[in-house]
């Protein structure tokens, strides 16, 4: 070995400023490339073995460089984004942003006041959701076509989470038309907890994207949101079946779909023909509207406008018919929407005894948060990618919680982006947030002098309007899709779903990112791994043997490779492997002439991180290995996990000869150890289990 080292010139020590330095060295048969580390030296600043050294010097050096080199009006846009698009903003992009707001606006009217109903709090609440949220949104929002409001999933949690908090809001059918004290003041403490909601939902917002932390929502698999937002999407649809069905009937606090059913059949009684049909109708002309552009593509900019056609119908008809009151007969209608903007009510984010208190509301903040973000992370990334831009997604994140800080202070429950308004406001043509500023004012418009015309819209249209809407959120394709390309995910799918649909939102949501955080963790637990076999028709190419059933293995040597980090969660299910493997392939390797299986080779390229149980497994490894006689070989370690191992001198007790630069030179250096004592080193098969071409006793 020492003479080997001496033959590694200086140029190629100096020519190599990597942290790992590959030195080649001839044998006497064939040449090896070594791995070779400077071990001694020290690491330099900003590589640093601690990570977490090296994320904050990392981050001192982009804060120091954006001071040295950021002009003011980049300053300005960091802190208020709006700055970014408005310096090159021109007139054609306003004519589109126009017509695009006004048509999301027009839709988000009957909607608001729709979500609001089914929320249990005023319908005016849903007004004032798309008007200061979507202000502040369109200075503070990164996404170009998001459109933010009051939104079906976050209402219905706000209602069943509600009905448990407030127990007399069960008693209260219309939260618009409220009469006796105890009905006012139960409507008030629920109107002050939804608002409370907002401003806690508000403070997790604007925390998770000034702490960067946006990325945990990627643990949860599009199964889990697609099955969730399914369940949620049928709970809400059935519970709005009763203004349909023309129904005056509380169905408590619980949204399971058995509850419903139970309901409707209690009371088939009272049903009432007239709302039913026209129910029916409006459900119809909804759906027409929604698929009008594939009748004809220029009918597609109308396609909004369809929830404001069947308002205008029904609030036609309460006019011409006089009718408004169901005890006189007539048409069950919303009732009174109060005019004017809304009123200021920061000063009741403090918590008083009188609601629940604020550990009672955690709870539900935490879980409206999750699922407003999943929504609008979603639905904002697929229209990022289809417009070709990019997305902040911290930056986004801090503008929702922004909207939601704004409309804690004007009496708005949770607001986040909308599946169905935003794929409007992209297909109308919106290129900035201006759309979101004009949507604003259009609602303004509505609060100041049409509150009184829509406060006749029959309760059976706001229950089509919400169906319609949120059947597009039904996936039934998604879990077709699952069945055929992975029944996993199809089980955390229909966990999400039946958990929504059959208990409430809150447990379905858990069971089904419980189930996913289970399967995730098997796999971490279980990694995948792969015996290496040399390609028949290759020099040096090492591939698993059961997807390439010819490939070639030595006997008395054993490659392994482990396709995961070593960390505490995976270290035993590993130790059981390779125990499992060194026992089959030593009587592998007898069978074949080899007197017993003599190296385990463990090609650690996709082994990035280690941990300290990572570390002790490699240790137990070398020590356990050397009681069978067997020698350990580790190839093409990372850097990172190299000086990790450092710290435990890893190296000296392995032996650093036993380090090398890839499988395929640690493969020939175990084969010339083994052929200096006379055993057998031609490849074999482990499918034919015959000899390759050249045969040993020619040798």
């Amino acid at each position: 070995m020492t003479s080997r080292r001496k033959s590694m010139t200086t140029e190629s020590l100096e020519s190599d400023k990597n942290d790992c330095i590959y030195t080649s060295v001839l044998e006497p048969e064939t040449e090896v490339q070594r791995f070779f580390y400077p071990w001694n030296h020290e690491v330099d600043e900003g590589s640093g073995a601690d990570e977490l050294s090296r994320l904050l010097t990392k981050a001192k050096r982009s804060t120091i460089k954006a001071f040295q080199e950021w002009t003011l009006l980049q300053w300005i846009g960091f802190f208020l984004p709006c700055v970014r698009w408005l310096k090159s903003y021109t007139w054609i992009l306003f004519v589109y942003d126009l017509i695009a707001g006004v048509s999301v606006g027009i839709m988000v009217v009957p909607q608001g006041i729709a979500y609001a109903s089914s929320a249990g709090v005023p319908s005016v609440f849903g007004l004032y959701g798309a008007f200061l949220p979507c202000i502040v949104y369109s200075l503070m929002g990164t996404s170009r076509q998001l459109s933010v409001g009051p939104v079906a999933v976050t209402s219905l949690l706000i209602y069943s989470n509600f009905q448990a908090l407030i127990p007399c809001a069960a008693s209260i059918s219309n939260p618009n038309t409220v009469s006796t004290p105890e009905e006012i003041a139960c409507q008030n403490t629920y109107n002050n907890a939804a608002i409370q909601v907002a401003f806690i939902v508000a403070c997790l917002y604007t925390a998770v994207g000034l702490l960067r932390m946006g990325w945990m929502m990627k643990f949860l698999s599009h199964s889990v949101i697609s099955g969730f937002m399914t369940g949620a999407a049928i709970t809400i649809g059935i519970g709005q079946a009763k203004y349909v069905l023309g129904y005056s009937i509380s169905m408590g606090s619980s949204t399971a779909l058995q509850n419903y059913i139970q309901q409707y059949a209690a009371n088939i009684w009272q049903l009432r023909w007239q709302e039913y049909i026209m129910g029916i109708t409006c459900i119809y002309v909804l759906v027409l509207f929604k698929y009008l552009d594939r009748i004809w593509l220029p009918l597609k900019h109308v396609k909004s406008f369809g929830p404001l056609f069947v308002c205008i119908i029904g609030i036609g008809a309460a006019y011409i018919g006089n009718v408004g009151m169901l005890k006189n007969g007539g048409l069950a209608t919303i009732g009174n929407i109060p005019p004017g903007l809304p009123p200021w009510t920061a000063g009741i984010w403090s918590f008083s005894t009188d609601g629940p208190s604020f550990t009672d509301l955690i709870p539900t903040c935490a879980v409206v948060l999750c699922v407003d973000l999943l929504e609008s992370t979603s639905i904002a990334r697929a229209l990022a990618r289809k417009n070709g831009y990019e997305l902040d997604y911290n930056r986004e994140i801090v503008g929702l919680g922004l909207a939601n800080f704004a409309g804690a202070m004007s009496s708005c429950y949770t607001t986040t982006g909308s599946f169905c308004r935003s794929a409007v406001a992209n297909n109308a043509g919106a290129k900035t947030p201006m759309a979101q500023f004009v949507c604003g004012w259009v609602v303004a418009f509505v609060l100041i002098f049409l509150t009184t015309f829509f406060s006749r819209i029959p309760k059976n249209l706001m229950g089509s309007i919400v169906i319609v809407a949120v059947s597009s959120l039904v996936e039934y394709e998604q879990a077709i899709y699952l069945w055929k390309v992975n029944k996993t995910d199809l089980l955390v799918w229909l966990a999400a779903c039946s958990g929504v649909l059959f208990y409430s939102v809150e447990v379905g949501l858990a069971i089904a990112i419980g189930l996913a955080v289970l399967l995730v963790m098997y796999q971490a637990a279980f990694p995948h791994t792969a015996v290496l076999g040399r390609l028949s028709n290759s020099a040096n190419v090492y591939r698993n043997i059961k997807q390439y059933p010819d490939a070639q293995m030595t006997p008395g040597i054993l490659a392994f490779r482990i396709d995961a980090p070593l960390f505490y969660g995976n270290v035993k299910g590993l130790e059981d492997k390779i125990e499992r493997l060194i026992n089959k392939y030593s009587n592998w390797s007898a069978a074949q002439g080899a007197e017993r299986l003599e190296f385990l080779l463990l090609d650690m390229t996709p082994i990035h991180h280690v941990d300290s149980m990572g570390l002790h497994f490699l240790e137990d490894l070398v020590f356990s290995m050397r009681a069978k006689g067997i020698t350990l070989g580790l190839a093409n370690p990372n850097h990172k996990v190299v000086r990790a191992w450092s710290a435990i001198k890893l190296p000296e007790l392995l032996g650093r000869d036993n380090i090398f630069v890839s499988i395929h030179d640690a493969i020939m250096f175990a084969q010339q150890r083994l052929s200096e004592k006379g055993v057998c080193t031609k490849a074999v098969s482990i499918v034919s289990q015959i000899p390759s071409s050249s045969d040993c006793g020619s040798l």
